[in-house]
């Protein structure tokens, strides 16, 4: 994908960032979606100036909550993606061919079993233990 992404001349989270706006079917909080792509607030901002300074996206008030900023594609990313979805889904497919399908099927399986115990852990997960740094590695 950031190959492609590269191609277009935008980032692999440009691309990202362009395709959940779009496929959220209108504006997104800025923060809905730094949060779909798990990245943070301050780097969603960074994607989005440069979006916005390449004519793809556009910020709009939030006409319920005038704190927030919506963003949305405009018509010249919906050109971008349309000539740019196509190619990604090309490449994973060319990347996939020689994948039997039994083991494309296992590692689907092991994708949604992933997915589900990512899903499952509680929010109240006690604090981890602090880190030990290797000797090896620590530096005085």
């Amino acid at each position: 994908m950031a190959g492609v992404a590269r191609r277009h001349g935008l980032s692999h989270a440009a691309l990202n960032a362009l395709a959940v706006i779009e496929g959220a079917g209108g504006p997104l909080p800025a923060g809905e979606v730094s949060a779909r792509m798990h990245i943070t607030t301050g780097t969603m901002t960074s994607v989005l100036d440069t979006l916005e300074r390449n004519g793809y996206v556009k910020r709009l008030a939030d006409p319920s909550d005038r704190r927030r900023v919506l963003v949305d594609i405009t018509p010249a990313a919906q050109a971008v993606l349309d000539k740019m979805l196509p190619e990604v889904q090309h490449v994973i497919a060319v990347a996939l061919r020689d994948i039997d399908a039994d083991t494309l099927q296992a590692f689907f399986d092991t994708l949604a079993t992933v997915s589900a115990a990512i899903a499952a852990v509680p929010d109240n997960v006690p604090p981890a233990a602090a880190r030990r740094t290797p000797a090896r590695l620590r530096r005085t």
